[in-house]
């Protein structure tokens, strides 16, 4: 039975929960206090009828055993409660009975006839009437008297009774209002998850426009609806994100397949016979495929590291040789490029060697991209800032405009906008560069100036020596 009353709840939507929750506890509530009035108003009622039989027995027993004569008169003299009525009679003789009782009432057998007994006090109907009364025996010059008092409480029983149906009948409209009050309390305090549900009915893929409107109480309906549309907003970012990528990378791709399409073509028509033509459409088909190549390899190493699978082996390594051997890479590879290296100390990190190799590679290659035509000056650090290893790749070329500095890191951005076909890229290195750093949990400051030059520093956070 417990069972099926809990799975019964538990099939219940939330707002008929609250309902149920509010107007049971609500009713229950409604119900104790009915029947402790009730009870305290039983128990007054009952005091009251005690006390007033108490005080007529010890009255009629102390006229007793004062000698008086006992007689109806005298009984009627003393009993000045309507509500009461008294018996009194000689124990040796039954005949002598005395009282107030109109009815036919047969004197009881205190030991055999009663019901219940309360302290000395009994409770029995009498003619269809309700009576509480006790018994005395009382002895005076030799002879014993049998005293009964009883007291109708027809009256109070009534009154109890009509309480008792106000009660029910208060009860049941009070709780019919509580359910009504429940059912509203429970739309209002659910509207805003309601709206959550709607609003995320009609979301798409297409549509990350819907917010939801926030209430103005400051609870914790309010933290939800602001945690929901912060996410839409987070989601709406890096769907427009996506979007972009999605957008740049068709552009970039567009142009080099565009370019073999042309070049096939020219070969097609004009360059079977034509030398000169075929070496042109050659070397520019290589070229162009080579950077396809890049770009194809660069997604590909975004894409699994959104998804976290590009492995990293990470161990302990010298910062220090590896910028060594970079310097030593570009000195043979670069001929315009002068570079420099400053290392006071040897640093060791715990890093994946070939990724930081390739995060110096990507600096100091924009470093020879952006040089401004001019032979490029490199300058690069390694150290320890405030205990914290790191490395910086420090030129002299064109600098990066202040407004663009909080845009170099994303996806397919770069600074000549008109996407200047004589500066080679796909604005991809520095998108790579802040992935491989986020996971090896370094730092990138950036610091430049428009036409003076700019530095990349990395910093990381562990320290091996």
């Amino acid at each position: 039975m417990r069972n099926k009353i809990a799975d019964f709840f538990n099939s219940l939507t939330i707002s008929r929960k609250i309902t149920a929750i509010y107007a049971g506890v609500f009713s229950a509530m409604l119900i104790i206090i009915s029947l402790v009035f009730l009870g305290n108003m039983w128990y007054y009622y009952r005091s009251v009828s005690k006390s007033e039989i108490t005080a007529l027995a010890d009255r009629i027993e102390s006229y007793i055993e004062e000698g008086n004569d006992v007689s109806m008169r005298s009984i009627n003299e003393l009993n000045d409660n309507p509500y009461i009525e008294v018996m009194v009679r000689q124990k040796n003789r039954p005949d002598m009975l005395f009282g107030t009782m109109k009815k036919p009432f047969d004197f009881p057998d205190m030991d055999k006839e009663f019901k219940k007994r309360e302290g000395g006090f009994y409770r029995n109907d009498i003619g269809a009437e309700p009576y509480i009364y006790t018994q005395r025996d009382v002895s005076c010059n030799g002879i014993d008297y049998e005293i009964l008092i009883l007291r109708r409480y027809n009256h109070e029983q009534k009154i109890i009774n009509i309480f008792m149906l106000v009660f029910m009948v208060s009860n049941i409209i009070a709780i019919v209002v509580a359910v009504i009050i429940g059912k509203y309390i429970s739309g209002k305090i659910l509207k805003p998850i309601k709206q959550i549900t709607d609003t995320a009915e009609n979301i798409s893929l297409y549509d990350l426009s819907q917010r939801i409107d926030v209430p103005d109480t400051d609870d914790e309906i309010k933290t939800l609806v602001l945690t929901f549309n912060d996410m839409i907003e987070r989601l709406q970012i890096s769907f427009d994100k996506e979007n972009r990528f999605i957008s740049d990378a068709s552009h970039e791709l567009k142009t080099p397949i565009a370019i073999i399409q042309g070049y096939i073509n020219m070969v097609d028509r004009w360059g079977k016979e034509d030398k000169e033509i075929l070496n042109e459409a050659i070397d520019s088909i290589k070229s162009e495929t080579q950077h396809m190549s890049v770009l194809i390899q660069q997604l590909l190493y975004l894409a699994r590291d959104t998804q976290g699978k590009n492995v990293i082996n990470k161990k302990i390594i010298s910062l220090t040789e590896i910028a060594d051997e970079v310097k030593k890479e570009v000195e043979i590879t670069s001929e315009n490029t002068d570079i420099s290296m400053i290392s006071d100390e040897n640093v060791d990190i715990y890093a994946d060697s070939s990724l930081i190799k390739q995060l110096m590679w990507i600096f100091i290659d924009n470093a020879i991209k952006y040089s401004g035509g001019k032979k490029c000056e490199i300058k690069l650090s390694v150290g320890k800032e405030e205990g914290r290893p790191y490395f910086a790749v420090a030129d002299k070329g064109i600098g990066i405009p202040k407004k663009s500095l909080d845009k170099i890191f994303d996806r397919f951005y770069r600074n000549d906008e008109s996407r200047n076909k004589e500066i080679q890229g796909n604005g991809l290195g520095l998108s790579i560069a802040k992935t491989i750093a986020d996971r090896h949990n370094a730092e990138i400051k950036v610091q430049s100036i428009e036409g003076e030059g700019s530095e990349f520093k990395v910093i990381f956070d562990n320290d091996v020596d």
